[in-house]
């Protein structure tokens, strides 16, 4: 049963999994969740034993030594090539139907293997259903641009955690560095930052070009000495944004010059 905003989860049974011969495992063969109505006056997120819950044969499933098994944690930016042939999570797996933030950031931490440090942040109900499978990371992918349309941005925090944090500070925070071409990175929404070493155009003249492609506020900062743009936002902004700055480095733009040295 997938995984149901507005409900209890309570895990009734943890099933044996035989991970070297699974190859198209779902959640459903791991584990079996029953779904608890609330009773009347709403509803309440019963304590998740969850730890079983996303084996999904993506992690600590191999047969191979412990010195070489897979990271335990995960985020948006890992390559989908690191997760190639592992089972997906099914249509239908994330079903969140007006669910409080605490119960799909309970899921979040347990997709990620990471802490959710969860700040002061406002307090949506969400409602999301996947049409289609996803790995782990296209799963924290739709979370995160799930999230950041309710204003909450989700940033990492070293290997080990993940602050979920309200999308107007998030400027202040420190997301990771992911210096890629364009195409590369997630169509999602999630946070990252970015530093570019322009050719031709100013830092500072880019700045009004690319304020209407950001949502983070602050969050293209321009340095002139050295002609450095850093920006931070969701990566499906900085996409656009990259984007734009590749086509206009390649040919003059009305407004626009050669920097000056």
């Amino acid at each position: 049963m997938p995984w149901r905003g507005g409900q209890d989860l309570r895990v009734s049974e943890s099933l044996p999994y035989d991970a070297p011969s699974a190859t198209t495992t779902d959640m459903k063969s791991i584990i079996t969740i029953e779904a608890a109505r609330a009773g009347k006056g709403g509803s309440r997120l019963a304590p998740l034993a969850l730890a079983g819950l996303l084996c999904l044969g993506l992690v600590a499933c191999s047969t191979a030594p412990h010195a070489n098994a897979k990271k335990q944690t995960f985020s948006s930016f890992d390559r989908p090539t690191d997760h190639a042939g592992q089972p997906p999570l099914a249509a239908g797996t994330l079903d969140f139907r007006n669910a409080e933030l605490a119960q799909v950031l309970a899921i979040y931490q347990e997709l990620s293997g990471r802490t959710v440090i969860r700040a002061a942040v406002p307090a949506p109900t969400i409602t999301v259903l996947n049409q289609t499978p996803l790995n782990r990371i296209e799963a924290l992918q739709l979370l995160d641009t799930v999230l950041a349309e309710h204003g909450i941005a989700m940033v990492l925090v070293g290997d080990n955690a993940v602050k979920a944090l309200p999308e107007v500070t998030a400027s202040t925070e420190s997301p990771p560095e992911i210096n890629c071409p364009w195409r590369e990175l997630p169509d999602s929404g999630s946070y990252m930052t970015c530093t570019l070493h322009l050719k031709r155009l100013r830092a500072v003249e880019l700045v009004p070009v690319l304020q209407p492609m950001a949502k983070i506020p602050n969050g293209i900062l321009p340095i002139q000495a050295p002609n450095l743009l850093i920006l931070r936002d969701y990566s499906a902004n900085i996409r656009r944004m990259l984007k734009l700055i590749e086509e206009l480095e390649k040919e003059p733009g009305p407004g626009t010059s050669n920097p000056k040295h």
